[in-house]
């Protein structure tokens, strides 16, 4: 299990990696009170990364709640929309020393630089079992987090044979809206040589060097996929 002295360095690490991504100076802090190190065994302790220059600092509703967020793309602009990224971890106080990392992940949000109604469109989760997650899902797994839409048929009545009667009662009977933001997709982890649904997880080894390579891979992946290099 990681200790205070392997966090720390850690959370250097990604910092520097990700700014070497996002071309912005970022640092690690916790929204609980106080030195996190500090907090009482059997609590969770999260982190975000934040600008290190308050004044740029761009922010979002993810889940409802307040975070901040960093452009993903070069072309980002006060007037047109843009892609934006967040990152947040929870770990868990054990002893005086010792902490487990209960999830972590990137969530992609877009919209006007500015605008604290970003819609948030994805999250690349890492939930880590048995502390967190659903154990049917597969980890790592990605959330699509926007509604779609669906179209559906309207309700037929039979009247002859051959012959069926549309109802036109509602107006919108011919669609509706849902959302898949509950399916988890699951990402680099299939195991041939096991059966669902472990077959689709991968835990983590304790392992911060590990987090790191996974938490930046993903972070140049998206700006690859949405920025269009």
């Amino acid at each position: 299990m990681p200790r205070r002295g392997e966090i720390e360095p850690y959370h250097n690490g990604v910092a520097c990696e990700v700014r070497t991504v996002i071309d912005t100076h970022v640092t690690f802090h916790t929204p609980d009170q106080g030195e996190w190190y500090k907090v009482r065994e059997g609590c969770e302790v999260k982190f975000e990364l934040v600008p290190v220059d308050t004044v740029k600092s761009e922010v979002a509703r993810r889940m409802r709640r307040r975070v901040c967020v960093f452009p993903l793309c070069t072309h980002s602009s006060s007037c047109v929309g843009t892609f934006w990224v967040s990152w947040y971890e929870a770990w868990l106080k054990q002893n005086s020393s010792n902490y487990v990392l209960l999830n972590a992940g990137w969530t992609l949000f877009e919209g006007l630089r500015g605008n604290l109604d970003k819609a948030q469109v994805l999250r690349v989760d890492w939930d880590q079992l048995p502390h967190k997650g659903s154990k049917r899902a597969g980890h790592p797994h990605w959330h699509f987090d926007h509604d779609l839409f669906i179209s559906a048929e309207p309700d037929k009545v039979e009247v002859a044979p051959g012959l069926v009667e549309v109802s036109t009662d509602d107006a919108f009977a011919m669609e509706r809206w849902t959302s898949v933001g509950f399916i988890h997709l699951a990402m680099g982890a299939w195991n041939e040589d096991m059966d669902h649904p472990e077959c689709w997880q991968r835990t983590y080894k304790n392992d911060c060097q590990q987090l790191r390579h996974w938490c930046v891979k993903t972070l140049r992946y998206l700006k690859e996929q949405v920025d269009g290099r």
